[in-house]
């Protein structure tokens, strides 16, 4: 986590330098000076020293917030949090220092919309492509090639329209199939051509629709990858009776001669041949957060359609 924070700091401008002195107190990692760092505004002032306190089981107490300063120096201080803090910090914090603390929740969202809107790559952890982090995913499923759908939903605006925008969230994947369908599509006269289509299909939403970005090649973060039920996939040979709907198009075809002189150009059906196809899978996966709402079971907010999905 400390890596991709550094990461998008960089990306969002914030240069880091050496700090000229180490981590003072147990738990919180200073990772570097900046000169500006946008929370802070415009306003000119002394350099920004940026923290990082990891994750654990327990929330940061108060006791450990005043060690923390008592060991740092006055000055301005960005705090990014894994653990829960304390309310009331405005009482915790000396009055000679500038100080903006984020909790996990406001993390989350900042490092979620980072990785969904691209502005976040995270190398996968071996040549082998993303090494899953869920007890869920089994050896045998991990493939060479992985491919990310783009989110369509904006997380802040989702919350703040259902009126949950105290949730816990946190960014993870939900698992998801590409069919990569090679084949021909014929013409009413008989013309052909080959073409390759890649089909997405989404077994949260028992959905098919066709991947328009092919072309991209995202960096896949290592985030936790959640599979659905089992019987949720689809069999090929029902992939196979969807494919004419999915994949027969209309095109534009020979121009016609009529009576009164004016040329027309009717359309025309082109279907797949289905005789012609080959298929082969590629692991996709779809974006999503995991909701904690206080006095509810917790639920996946699937980042393309909207829809919340309990976990399986």
């Amino acid at each position: 986590m400390e890596d991709a924070v550094r990461q998008l700091l960089a990306v969002r401008g914030v240069r880091l330098h050496e700090a000229s002195q180490g981590t003072i107190t147990p738990g919180f990692i200073l990772l570097g000076v900046a000169e500006r760092v946008p929370e802070f505004g415009e306003m000119k002032g002394s350099p920004v020293s940026v923290w990082h306190i990891p994750s654990d089981i327990l929330p940061i107490s108060r006791a450990e917030l005043e060690r923390w300063c008592v060991d740092a120096p006055p000055g301005r201080h960005w705090l990014l949090s894994q653990r829960d803090l304390p309310d009331d910090l405005s009482s915790i914090f000396p009055t000679d220092s500038q100080v903006v603390a984020w909790g996990p929740n406001k993390m989350s969202v900042w490092l979620g919309e980072a990785i969904l809107s691209g502005d976040l790559e995270v190398s996968p952890p071996n040549e082998h492509g993303l090494k899953p982090n869920s007890e869920n995913l089994s050896p045998e499923n991990e493939r060479s090639e992985i491919k990310f759908v783009e989110a369509v939903i904006n997380l802040d605006s989702w919350l703040l329209q259902k009126n949950l925008v105290n949730a816990l969230t946190s960014p993870v994947f939900l698992e998801g199939k590409i069919w990569e369908v090679k084949g021909e599509i014929v013409s009413p006269e008989g013309a052909s051509e080959r073409d390759t289509w890649m089909i997405i299909e989404d077994p949260w939403s028992s959905n098919l629709s066709i991947f328009e970005d092919k072309e991209k090649n995202y960096a896949t973060p290592n985030l936790r990858i959640i599979m659905p039920p089992e019987a949720r996939w689809m069999k090929r040979e029902k992939l196979i009776s969807k494919l004419p709907s999915l994949l027969d198009e209309r095109r534009q075809g020979e121009s016609e001669q009529r009576e009164n002189s004016v040329r027309s150009i009717m359309l025309e059906w082109w279907r797949v041949d289905l005789e012609s196809i080959t298929i082969r899978t590629i692991d996709a996966v779809f974006p999503a957060w995991l909701l904690n709402v206080e006095g509810r079971d917790d639920v996946l907010l699937h980042a393309i359609n909207g829809r919340t999905y309990p976990l399986p």
